[in-house]
């Protein structure tokens, strides 16, 4: 009994978190400082990252099976802690490019946001904590202008934010022909959203995941 209690306690909920901007926000680079041994990336843009070392655990699909499996691998794999899917838009683009070879008209985005479903509860079930980058759009919602998440067809469009714990925006300011990168908790006409007790008062957090994991971890702890 005394063991029992002495045991860490097992956590229950895990964030999910949403990154959006424009391209060459800083997304993918805050990454850098995220531990490459215990970090599952999902390199769904085929891109080179933007900062020196690898990561011991990183798919590079090409396809909605490959996609799936991936996710799925990394978040049954005990070595891995954290998941990282790069990009969200890049994902969706992939699975309309590949049903649009078999499916066309309403069973292409039938077939779609069946897709689209399954790699969303994919996320939401991972027993660790998943961040996804995306890009977004200007939306009119309930007659203002407001950015969401850029997704393809209408079954998801605007709503794709309500399947994450955190929802952040990327943003860069220049000083001096220096480029600060940063994230944006609230903002008006953002979608962006997060638990007020884990980050306290702050708005604005620096761009570097490490540090946003770690709070993380601890309120869920």
């Amino acid at each position: 009994k005394e063991k029992n209690m002495s045991e860490k306690k097992k956590r229950i909920d895990y964030g999910k978190i949403l990154y959006t901007s424009q391209s060459g926000k800083g997304k993918t680079y805050s990454f850098r400082n995220m531990d490459r041994d215990k970090t599952g990336f999902i390199n769904s843009e085929l891109k080179p990252l933007p900062f020196k070392g690898e990561f011991k655990y990183h798919g590079k699909p090409k396809n909605i099976a490959g996609t799936m499996k991936c996710l799925q691998d990394f978040s049954e794999n005990p070595e891995i802690d954290c998941i990282i899917l790069d990009s969200l838009t890049s994902t969706f683009e992939l699975f309309e490019k590949e049903l649009s070879k078999s499916y066309s008209g309403y069973d292409l985005w039938g077939q779609y946001n069946k897709r689209v479903t399954e790699l969303l509860d994919l996320i939401k079930n991972a027993q660790k904590e998943v961040f996804v980058t995306s890009h977004y759009e200007v939306l009119n919602i309930e007659k203002n202008p407001e950015k969401r998440v850029k997704v393809l067809g209408k079954r998801w469009e605007g709503t794709i934010e309500k399947e994450f714990t955190i929802v952040m925006y990327a943003d860069c300011k220049f000083n001096q022909e220096e480029a600060a990168y940063f994230f944006r908790l609230a903002g008006e006409g953002l979608s962006a959203k997060c638990p007020p007790d884990i980050f306290g008062k702050e708005i604005i957090l620096p761009n570097d995941s490490a540090v946003i994991l770690r709070k993380i971890q601890e309120f869920y702890s």
